[in-house]
């Protein structure tokens, strides 16, 4: 009987090859992910910090044009430093009254789209937030 290992190696090639795909393509979105959470991280710090600063961080049914404005600040960073859509970020400041501090939470939608050739398209949502003391009078 006539064998044909060059014909089983095609085949274990084949079966092997969309899970490497998978696991590579699993990598990268985790590395971009990763990288993504740090530019939030670092935008949610520069907009506490600016909203420690205002003389009015108030935000209960509007906020004040100061903390509008360290929202929208942190919200264009996150945005113009990831490239993401506008509409899957949510930025809130937030004020302690108690304990005089203030902080900026950024929520973020990730779409996953490497994966998605795969059937594994899954949604991962990152939350970065950060809380300053309040030094503005």
């Amino acid at each position: 009987m006539l064998t044909c290992p060059e014909g089983a190696a095609i085949l274990e090639f084949a079966i092997a090859l969309p899970i490497l795909f998978a696991l590579l393509a699993g990598a990268f979105e985790l590395g971009r992910a990763l990288l993504i959470r740090q530019t939030m991280v670092e935008a949610v710090r520069g907009g506490a910090r600016y909203l420690a600063r205002v003389p009015d961080p108030t935000c209960r049914i509007t906020c004040s044009p100061d903390a509008a404005r360290a929202a929208d600040l942190t919200l264009d960073q996150i945005v113009q430093n990831t490239g993401l859509p506008r509409a899957s970020v949510t930025v809130s400041p937030q004020v302690d009254v108690g304990s005089e501090t203030v902080s900026m939470r950024a929520d973020l939608r990730l779409n996953v789209d490497l994966l998605r050739m795969f059937g594994l398209g899954p949604v991962l949502n990152l939350e970065v937030e950060h809380q300053e003391r309040r030094i503005a009078g």
